[in-house]
């Protein structure tokens, strides 16, 4: 799909990570931030705060506890990815590729206003999967130009990605600091549940 030009076009960038493909896992858990603001500033606040929790550039499974909690309670103490953070969990059994491709369609048209175009960014995603993505979400109107992969590693919005979705399942896991901070950020809406909205 080719998309011309339009000064007036809404801008999206989508970035995706999820949780849960492990078999000890009851629960898929996937999170998309979709942002609209400068990009490079953005990413300049989630590396600042990497660097002040010491968290760096590790996923949330290899950071220390305390660590990757010190760095949620800084985005939240900062209101970084207000309105633009979503998530959706899916029990299992179920194809990776259907939650995937079911929270990216809610979390662009919670955010899109009239004409937007989105730029969408997987988690590890190979090219093949990236064009059925791309493919299957055409086919739902989702008026994306193509969807990269990209390793957590090289993207600090990935990486808040998977900060907020290692939480998220941590809270099936009934761990009580992750429920406090997932309850704090759903009412700052710093997280939203897009389970729980009827918008489309």
């Amino acid at each position: 799909m080719v998309l011309c030009y339009d000064a007036n076009m809404q801008k999206l960038y989508c970035y995706i990570d999820e949780t849960g493909q492990d078999t000890q896992s009851e629960v898929f858990v996937v999170v998309a931030v979709v942002s609209e603001q400068e990009q490079n500033k953005l990413r300049e606040e989630l590396i600042n705060i990497e660097q002040l929790a010491r968290t760096g550039h590790r996923k949330w499974h290899k950071s220390k506890p305390e660590r990757r909690l010190k760095y949620l309670e800084m985005i939240l103490a900062k209101k970084i990815g207000k309105e633009e953070v979503f998530f959706a969990s899916y029990q299992k059994p179920l194809p990776y590729f259907l939650p995937i491709l079911e929270t990216i369609e809610r979390a662009i048209k919670l955010k899109a206003k009239g004409r937007y175009q989105a730029t969408i960014c997987v988690d590890g995603i190979d090219k093949k999967k990236a064009q059925e993505l791309t493919n299957a979400l055409h086919l739902r109107e989702v008026k994306t130009s193509f969807i990269k992969g990209k390793r957590d590693e090289a993207e600090p919005l990935i990486r808040l990605a998977d900060m907020w979705a290692g939480c998220i399942r941590a809270v099936f896991l009934k761990r009580k600091k992750e429920i406090e901070l997932v309850e704090r950020a759903e009412k700052y809406s710093c997280l939203v549940d897009i389970t729980k909205n009827p918008s489309f």
